[in-house]
């Protein structure tokens, strides 16, 4: 229940009503004030904002609202480190459109699998490396974490395991977690490389968030230098945080990074290196996920798939058939087939037969993500790193289980 001074309108996704205070007279606050013809005048109407339609305001005082706007005062207060698309591939401007694959044409579909299948065929094996760090092996011991805090944590303790293997832990480095959030794996970094000389973590993330890992590591009174930045990684210049250019080796890492983020923080750490100052970036461990979001003007491997006969047009559908590794478990029930000769059989022989197809078009989309994480590893090694794909974790913790650890040649 709501008090007589506060919003009545309930917010589903937080389970609870709003916690505004409203006018006398009213039962809702501005933003979700109902809109129903005739219910207000003029002065109570709410508009979108202009610099940033996801809030409102009045439309009598929205010439007052656009000077003292908090997204305009952040538009005119950009630091130097953040250049719009500054990480964006100028040189491609093609965005094939998107349609689900219920709406194309079978033929087209089967066309785009049988170039997965004959791609896949030519690719080598990935082993599984499962490793686990001693930093986080009292913690995996802890009988009170449940489920799902524990498979983060074992996510973490192998990607870290793979960064201190391949010898990215070490003095006077920078280590910059792209797709930051609450900063799980950074407190854990922060924990290995306290001790480190001159290092430093750099968190990158467009969202603000509460509850944040880093706090919690910076009143841990380390010493170690923490940043964190507010920025999309299509805009970031690492050149220009100055915090971060006295020290000499820059690493990049990220957990479950989506589609397009991937591959942009691919780009501004290549990118970093070809302008002034300098970047000397000495590697990265990325854990890839959400394919099916990947942009054809921002995916760092558009070369390896035009050599593989992939046409732009297809791209989206190969996005698409990437969900297939991971939309899930489906009983008999809910599959829906074209049965065919398949109708005639018993129950049984249609569930076994919807099963098989369930099976062959789960290892399809598997198939298609390992091809689009294997076009950025060739990005990355025409880039002259050393770069190598690994299964860091098992589908029953994670069903994006493959990561990418790439180490620059010298």
């Amino acid at each position: 229940m709501t008090d007589g001074n506060r919003c009545m309108y309930y917010i589903e996704r937080k389970k609870r009503f709003c916690r505004m205070t409203v006018r006398i007279g009213k039962q809702y606050c501005g933003e979700h004030q109902p809109e129903t013809e005739g219910s207000f005048d003029i002065d109570d109407r709410r508009v979108k904002c202009p610099l940033d339609p996801t809030h409102t305001c009045y439309q009598s005082k929205l010439m007052k609202h656009l000077d003292v706007c908090n997204i305009k005062r952040r538009l005119d207060a950009q630091p130097a480190f953040i250049v719009k698309g500054t990480n964006l591939d100028q040189e491609t401007t093609v965005k094939p459109m998107h349609v689900p694959l219920s709406q194309l044409n079978e033929a087209v579909i089967e066309t785009v699998i049988k170039k997965i299948n004959s791609a896949y065929e030519k690719l080598p094996e990935f082993p599984q490396v499962i490793l686990q760090h001693d930093v986080l092996e009292h913690k995996l011991t802890d009988k009170s974490c449940g489920a799902n805090t524990r498979k983060h944590l074992l996510q973490n303790s192998s990607l870290l395991g793979h960064l201190e293997q391949a010898g990215l832990v070490q003095d006077d480095t920078c280590f910059i977690e792209f797709g930051a959030g609450r900063a799980q794996l950074t407190y854990w970094l922060g924990q290995i490389i306290k001790n480190k000389s001159n290092s430093c973590i750099l968190l990158v993330d467009r969202s603000s968030l509460r509850h944040k890992n880093d706090n919690k590591l910076k009143k841990e009174e380390s010493g170690l230098m923490i940043k964190r930045v507010r920025a999309d990684i299509a805009d970031l210049r690492l050149n220009e945080i100055i915090e971060i250019q006295p020290i000499k080796y820059k690493v990049g890492i990220a957990k479950h990074l989506c589609g397009t983020a991937t591959d942009l923080a691919i780009r501004c750490l290549i990118k970093s290196m070809n302008r002034e100052p300098e970047v000397d970036i000495r590697g990265l461990v990325l854990a890839f996920c959400c394919h099916h979001k990947c942009e054809y003007s921002s995916y760092v491997g558009r070369k390896y798939l035009q050599q593989c006969g992939f046409t732009a047009e297809e791209f989206p559908i190969l996005c698409s058939i990437v969900s297939w590794a991971t939309c899930g478990s489906r009983s008999k029930s809910n599959i829906k087939l074209k049965h065919n000769s398949v109708i005639q059989h018993e129950e049984s022989n249609v569930y076994q037969s919807s099963s098989k197809l369930y099976h062959e078009r789960e290892f399809i989309g598997r198939k298609a993500k390992t091809l689009l994480n294997w076009g950025r590893l060739i990005f990355l090694q025409s880039a002259g790193f050393q770069a190598e794909l690994f299964y860091y974790i098992s589908t029953d913790v994670s069903l994006e289980n493959m990561c990418i650890v790439a180490i620059r040649e010298r």
